[in-house]
């Protein structure tokens, strides 16, 4: 089979777009646009392909590695909340969290604090904060929003988090850079190019300070908690089905402790490098912590783990749609025919923003956040130092344009998680931030242009 498919390598992803929009269901749309890869490339021979594509999807070390942390950062957030330290958190920042206002800025400063990698951080604070924004009658897609726009955009920024950790190294294996020094030193030196990532935060920012205006469906949202109606969707009703807020008592005290102590270790795992262990050790901490003080028996604790996992069985299966139209458009050379347009633009004025937006809409498109950008740096590096661009801020393009897929894509994992995580249809999710995000692209490539033309 001859590779290059020139233009047709765009029609899936712009039919998963499209039929997400209108359908608002993202499963179906990604396992259709996988398939309609396969029909383009194989004709009538398409279905075995396509079946061994969901093979290889679920042999792929990288594709597990996110499944199970995803199923166990759910079992977390499952035993804590029921063993009342999430009920007795939410106590002490009611104290503070008074309001609607206060209590999106409090989920603002604590999404700035968990920094270590984007699914911890959205299944940490999203616990912590949850109850108190649906006490205050906070829509929970203003939640998610704020949730997901402090996961990757702030990780992005730090160099001990995942995402630092993993851009770092793909930075520092580039041989045309002929980098010296540590990968975090240069690493260091990208990161006051991270345009997105400042945008983003700045953006949310505004938002939780109510200075930026409501829009599009996050409007929507918001007239429908005025007027009476639920913090969540009509869509999203059989996510919420159980005990509501009322019918709660109010835990004890020295309960937080029941949140704080698993947290720290999964904290301390993480800072380590080592999430899935972490993930793994919280949860076998809960239960020598909570059995033994009969906050829940034995049988509690496993029913407990198993309706986390339960929880959690929507976006894992969305999840593997997600790398399965990763790899089929991959295979279509999608990021080959992105970046040739690229290059046709030479000028070392655009060539920033240019790559910038390049990646972002391969992110965007196929959901690979991590992949695109590393496929794309061998590519769009030799470009940048041949014109004479600045290597350090076509870097912090490259890697903004990951971080972008990962907080705007419809079904990219943090997007998805941050659904799971506020009991949310995905796209009332994706949908309601969607507006914000492409005001923080537009920000940046605004950034890109003027720090491209004061550096010629």
């Amino acid at each position: 089979m001859s590779s290059g498919f020139e233009w047709l390598c765009l029609i899936p992803p712009l039919f998963i777009i499209v039929w997400a929009v209108v359908t608002k269901k993202t499963f179906s749309a990604l396992i259709i646009g996988a398939a309609l890869s396969y029909v383009l490339m194989y004709k009538d021979d398409f279905f075995k392909p396509f079946v061994d594509s969901l093979y290889s999807v679920l042999m792929d070390a990288d594709t597990i590695w996110v499944i199970l942390l995803t199923i166990f950062i759910g079992i977390f957030i499952e035993l804590v909340t029921h063993s009342g330290g999430v009920d007795a958190l939410t106590q002490y920042i009611l104290k503070v969290a008074t309001n609607q206002r206060r209590t999106l800025l409090s989920t603002f400063i604590l999404g700035l604090s968990f920094f270590i990698g984007d699914v911890s951080n959205i299944g940490t604070v999203g616990a912590a904060m949850k109850k108190t924004s649906d006490k205050n009658r906070i829509p929970r897609e203003a939640l998610a929003y704020i949730l997901d726009s402090t996961a990757a955009p702030v990780c992005i920024m730090v160099p001990v988090s995942s995402w630092g950790v993993f851009f770092a190294g793909i930075f520092m294996a580039e041989k045309s850079l002929d980098l010296t020094g540590t990968a975090m030193s240069n690493y260091l030196h990208v990161i006051p190019f991270m345009f997105y990532s400042m945008a983003a935060i700045l953006v949310v920012f505004l938002f939780s300070a109510g200075w930026l205006p409501k829009m599009g469906m996050m409007k929507t949202a918001y007239k429908r908690v005025e007027s009476g109606g639920n913090v969540y969707s009509e869509r999203s009703s059989y996510l919420n089905e159980g005990k509501r807020e009322s019918d709660m008592e109010k835990p004890a005290a020295w309960k937080i402790l029941l949140f704080v102590i698993p947290l720290v270790i999964l904290v301390v795992w993480a800072i380590k490098g080592m999430f899935m262990e972490g993930a793994m050790i919280a949860i076998g901490i809960c239960g020598v912590i909570y059995i033994p003080l009969r906050v829940m028996g034995f049988s509690d604790y496993c029913r407990n783990c198993m309706n986390g996992f339960k929880n959690m069985i929507s976006p894992v299966i969305i999840i593997v749609g997600a790398f399965m139209v990763r790899d089929a458009l991959i295979a279509m050379e999608l990021p080959e025919y992105i970046s040739e347009a690229v290059e046709s633009v030479l000028s070392p004025a655009i060539f920033p923003a240019l790559t910038f937006v390049a990646v972002a809409v391969l992110s965007f498109t196929t959901g690979s956040n991590w992949g695109v950008p590393a496929v794309m740096v061998p590519i769009i590096v030799p470009i940048a130092i041949s014109i004479g661009c600045n290597p350090f801020i076509i870097l912090g393009a490259i890697a903004c344009g990951g971080c972008f897929g990962s907080h705007a894509c419809f079904y990219s994992d943090a997007t998805v998680f941050t659904s799971a995580v506020c009991k949310i249809e995905n796209m009332d999710h994706a949908l309601s931030q969607l507006p914000y995000c492409i005001l923080s692209a537009v920000i940046t490539v605004i950034a890109y242009l003027a720090a491209g033309i004061m550096m010629m």
